[in-house]
């Protein structure tokens, strides 16, 4: 039953981002790692920690924090993928706000894919694996910011 509900979720993620998905996002600049926790009953919040490394080796540590309309459970999320249009003259530009939309459903554990892009032109692009019991139908917002 669980592996039908992430199986479903996942379908439903990937059928809702297969236009956005197949546009190309810009020039690959970055990868990106994070992990957050988010708790929730209609409105969730999500607090967590992640790294971006540029293409020309240098890090810099990052401090994640959204907003969930729509979401109701406890969840635990671990994420990776690339960065697209972030100038390594400019790091900084990785901060802002990046908006998605999308829906998903996580029992035990659960894999989604998403594109998010922030005021300045930056997109990040996340493969996503969860943990925990969590509903999710509405928009979210993430702020980044350079610890």
């Amino acid at each position: 039953m669980t592996r039908l509900l992430s199986a479903i979720a996942l379908a439903v993620s990937l059928g809702a981002m297969a236009p956005a998905l197949a546009q190309a996002p810009g020039k690959h600049t970055a990868n990106i790692a994070l992990s957050t926790k988010s708790v929730g009953f209609i409105l969730g919040a999500e607090w967590g920690r992640g790294t971006v490394t540029m293409l020309n080796g240098r890090s810099f540590e990052l401090r994640i924090r959204t907003l969930k309309v729509g979401m109701a459970g406890l969840e635990s999320v671990s994420a990776s993928g690339r960065v697209y249009n972030l100038d390594p003259r400019r790091p900084e530009d990785i901060e802002g706000t990046f908006a998605s939309m999308g829906a998903g459903v996580t029992i035990g554990g659960g894999v989604g894919v998403q594109r998010m892009k922030n005021e300045k032109g930056v997109i990040i692009e996340l493969n996503e694996t969860a943990q925990g019991v969590a509903a999710k139908i509405a928009a979210s917002g993430m702020a980044v910011r350079i610890r």
